[in-house]
């Protein structure tokens, strides 16, 4: 693994490589609900129109509120496609807190923000300690004692706390019948006011994370983050399905303003990159 480097220096690179002036344009896509169904493995076809936008002279950068063992995950067949470059890839999990570049046929960390230093060791127990309160209240909620119920119910990713008030290690079914139980019931919207209303929380973004959790992190290190890499880009896209107030891809859709689309799904997703590359052939 790479030793972590400064933000600066990885955009001073940058400048010096393109002769001091960067026109590069990427497109920067959520993955859950994006490029792939949520929690689920991305479907081959998503690789042609990926493929396209290579070509068309964009690159590609997959920004999640998800640590990197998801995107492995899901995103595998990006690795096995010749046509396919994921040397040209930015992998940045946990809102791009973190970027992984693939080369020399594995992943290598190239920086990650530490969340623990950031808060420091009591107000970081403390955190973690009213999320153990807030997972017994669910129950109280209208609907909360349906709720299904798994296992590793707090993830901490390094840069970001997960909190997943039927665990991350729920089926598939169980996912389902939790969605579903959710929208009746709006379970998430009443457990986002009750740990907004809490002081430990007031220094901390709080964000709908895809179908099932909250994603908490310090202010602005929301996907807004992953700016820092491309601020002398010519242009910036943004592609997210969570585009509302309380979604995880809130800030990265109104920063990227003209150049920011929500998504419906994958499918969607294949129409807007179509979109993308004709608009800048016309341009």
């Amino acid at each position: 693994m790479n030793n972590p480097i400064k933000l600066s220096m990885i955009n001073e690179s940058l400048i010096k490589k393109n002769g001091g002036t960067n026109m590069k344009s990427v497109v920067l896509f959520d993955m859950d609900g994006t490029l792939t169904p949520p929690r689920m493995k991305m479907d081959p076809s998503m690789i042609y129109p990926l493929v396209n936008l290579q070509s068309s002279g964009f690159e590609i950068a997959i920004v999640s509120g998800s640590d990197m063992d998801y995107i492995k995950e899901q995103c595998e067949i990006m690795l096995d496609i010749n046509a396919l470059d994921p040397e040209k890839i930015y992998f940045l999990p946990c809102n791009g807190t973190k970027y992984f570049k693939f080369q020399n046929s594995k992943f290598e960390n190239v920086y990650e923000k530490n969340m623990k230093s950031e808060l420091g060791k009591e107000k970081y127990r403390s955190v973690i300690y009213q999320l153990f309160e807030s997972q017994k209240a669910a129950r109280y909620c209208l609907g909360g004692n349906n709720i299904p119920l798994s296992g590793t119910f707090i993830q901490y990713r390094g840069s970001t706390i997960n909190w997943c008030p039927i665990g991350r290690d729920a089926t598939t079914e169980e996912r389902k019948e939790w969605v579903e139980l959710d929208k009746k019931h709006k379970i998430r919207e009443s457990l986002l006011r009750r740990i907004k209303s809490i002081p430990v929380f007031k220094e901390l973004e709080i964000k709908l994370g895809g179908e099932t959790s909250f994603d908490i992190y310090p202010k602005g290190w929301n996907k807004t983050f992953s700016w820092k890499l491309f601020k002398d880009y010519e242009k910036i896209y943004f592609v997210g399905d969570k585009c509302k107030e309380n979604g995880n891809d809130y800030e990265a859709f109104i920063m990227a303003a003209e150049n920011g689309y929500e998504t419906m799904g994958p499918e969607n997703t294949k129409e807007i990159i179509k979109k993308i590359i004709e608009e800048n052939n016309t341009a």
